[in-house]
């Protein structure tokens, strides 16, 4: 077995001193994308198109190509991050068309002037009525749009669903931790009595071991494979900056929520939702999760990795289908 790499920065730098399934007679999806269950979708396919829908932007496909894949897998429920005020209405559309009537976005019906990492927001679409969003809800500082928490009438009873896109550390800081801290003490003051998926792109963790240990950014991960804890950790606690991402990636479970995806494949099967060529190295990192309670049954979790090599995102859609 080869030696581990050492680490590099979350945009891929190097680091100084730091699926649809077919259809069955129950399931339904959630993340990108039901079966009489449901498939959930996560995805960054909005990613930083920043222009008009019709246009290839940044090298990546337009809106209306993109909303056609996606489209194609039958989705029930579809969360997205990094979606603008100048492309929601694109996808508002184009997810009604599909059949996914319900939509809300972060960015949408707003005058403000969003600049700079502020101008993405997330969306989630879906088949089924969105209820009062105010039970399961949270506050995000300074960064609201970067979270929406919906109650969704699902055929099982209500279903919590949240989706976040927590900004990266090499160019936010703290900003990351701060969203993280603030996303798990949202979810985790939630009614465990009800059905609950969180997912987006959450910018970590740095790497998973074989053997299931989960390696944050706060850490150093050197050829040996020995990894440990940096004290003081981009002007700040090491500790706290650890805490903050493994909370999330694993902390959770003490909440009834699990990562689905690790819960079916383990740690034996490598995957990636986010990738960066340099020369003659390719960075991989599995950023984008879908989290869920344990009551909700997986039939299946994938990462759509052909959108992002096909150019349609510059992440990898994540597929849950769950039995509801």
């Amino acid at each position: 077995m080869s030696a581990p790499r050492v680490p590099r920065a979350e945009d891929g730098r190097s680091f100084p001193a730091e699926g649809r399934p077919s259809q069955s007679a129950k399931g339904h999806q959630v993340g990108w994308t039901g079966r009489w269950s449901a498939t959930v979708q996560a995805t960054t396919v909005g990613a930083r198109i920043d222009g008009e829908a019709d246009f290839l932007i940044n090298g990546r496909r337009s809106i209306e190509q993109q909303a056609q894949v996606l489209l194609a897998r039958r989705p029930d429920i579809v969360a997205l991050q990094e979606v603008t005020a100048r492309s929601v209405a694109a996808w508002s559309d184009a997810l009604r068309a599909g059949g996914l009537h319900h939509v809300r976005a972060t960015v949408a019906g707003t005058s403000e002037v969003r600049r700079g990492p502020h101008a993405y927001g997330v969306l989630i679409a879906s088949r089924y009525a969105l209820d009062d969003r105010s039970s399961v809800s949270f506050l995000v500082p300074s960064w609201g749009e970067k979270v929406l928490s919906l109650l969704i009438g699902a055929p099982v009873g209500e279903l919590a669903m949240h989706t976040v896109h927590v900004p990266n550390g090499s160019a936010n800081r703290w900003a990351k931790v701060e969203v993280l801290e603030a996303v798990y003490a949202g979810v985790a003051a939630g009614n465990r009595q009800r059905h609950t998926v969180l997912c987006g792109d959450f910018n970590t963790p740095q790497c998973e071991l074989p053997s299931g240990e989960i390696v944050t950014w706060a850490q150093k991960l050197d050829a040996s494979g020995a990894v440990r804890l940096v004290r003081r950790f981009r002007a700040g606690s090491g500790q706290r900056w650890d805490a903050a991402e493994r909370n999330i990636l694993s902390g959770l479970r003490r909440f009834g929520l699990r990562d689905v995806f690790r819960s079916l494949h383990g740690y034996d099967v490598e995957a990636c939702s986010w990738a960066l060529r340099q020369r003659e190295r390719i960075r991989r990192r599995r950023f984008d999760h879908i989290f869920a309670s344990e009551r909700l049954k997986t039939i299946s979790c994938e990462y759509l990795t052909a959108w992002r090599e096909d150019g349609l995102s510059d992440h990898a859609a994540i597929e849950g289908v769950f039995e509801l």
